[in-house]
């Protein structure tokens, strides 16, 4: 790993903490997403409306241009490049570990935060303190909703949404209601777990729950962590007036026999097999 923070500091490894406390610490792992990073950067900065808000950007794959754009047009962020590619979780989990915040937020870097979705993550949060977590509300780039929070997983729900199955059940009411399609998601409400897209997060509960499962190196992770966060006695909302743009290519997402797919596959059977009460169940 190669440290370049926007003091200049010498690395001191992801385990040492620095002293400063911000309202939020927002941590971004680039993987080839280049392309996203100016915008997804300058919404953060543009929207922080008072809040101190550190920033810290990974880049997964050492992209040299990545850290033109850093040094350019972002020197206040933290930035670092990883020498070989680590997972979603190792990569998050280091972020959090080394800068100590009262909220921290895991950001994909193709989304966009949205007028004041940030305060309005951090006002909820802080009237709601029985909160663990809350997700914030994603809509595709020509503004359409995102369905981006889900009831946990069974096994009709795997069946039905990550397998063929789907074009024939995708649309039954057990289909409707692991994807919560039937809500209208204009309301604030608890739910069992949202997209690793846009996780904000209490430090008391990461703390307690730990960081997510490094064993999962991409997918599930999210679901993984949010379990525990409900495990731990905290409750988690889905927060209809923060609202960010997530440039998310469902079609390729939903492509079976692809590598990619087959992943998914490998971390969803590690989720059933370390919760198997929990999981199955056919609903």
């Amino acid at each position: 790993m190669h440290d370049t923070t926007s003091t200049g500091e010498q690395d001191t490894g992801a385990t040492a903490v620095h002293a400063a406390v911000d309202d939020v610490r927002i941590a971004i792992v680039s993987h080839g997403h280049y392309r996203f990073l100016d915008a997804c950067l300058s919404s953060i900065y543009d929207n922080a409306d008072g809040l101190s808000v550190g920033v810290t950007l990974i880049d997964n794959v050492n992209d040299p241009q990545v850290a033109e754009l850093v040094k350019r047009e972002y020197p206040q962020a933290d930035f670092w490049t990883n020498d070989e590619p680590l997972g979603f979780a190792e990569n998050n989990n280091a972020v959090f570990a080394k800068w100590p915040a009262r909220y921290c937020f895991l950001l994909n870097p193709d989304t966009e935060i949205i007028g004041d979705a940030l305060v309005d993550l951090v006002r909820h949060m802080d009237d709601h303190p029985e909160l663990g977590a809350a997700a914030p509300k994603l809509i595709y780039p020509d503004g359409r909703l995102q369905l981006s929070c889900r009831k946990f997983p069974s096994i009709s729900s795997v069946l039905f949404r990550r397998t063929p199955l789907r074009v024939l059940f995708g649309r039954t009411r057990t289909a409707r209601a692991y994807s919560m399609s039937d809500w209208d998601h204009a309301s604030c409400r608890s739910i069992d777990w949202m997209f690793g897209a846009g996780i904000f997060a209490r430090r008391e509960t990461w703390q307690q729950v730990g960081g997510l499962d490094t064993g999962m190196f991409l997918f599930c992770e999210d679901i993984d962590w949010c379990l525990r966060c409900h495990q731990g006695g905290w409750d988690i909302h889905y927060v209809a007036h923060a609202v960010i743009k997530h440039d998310f290519d469902e079609e390729k997402y939903n492509k079976y026999f692809t590598k990619g797919r087959f992943k998914h596959y490998k971390t969803m059977v590690q989720f059933f097999l370390k919760y198997p009460r929990f999981c199955l169940r056919w609903s």
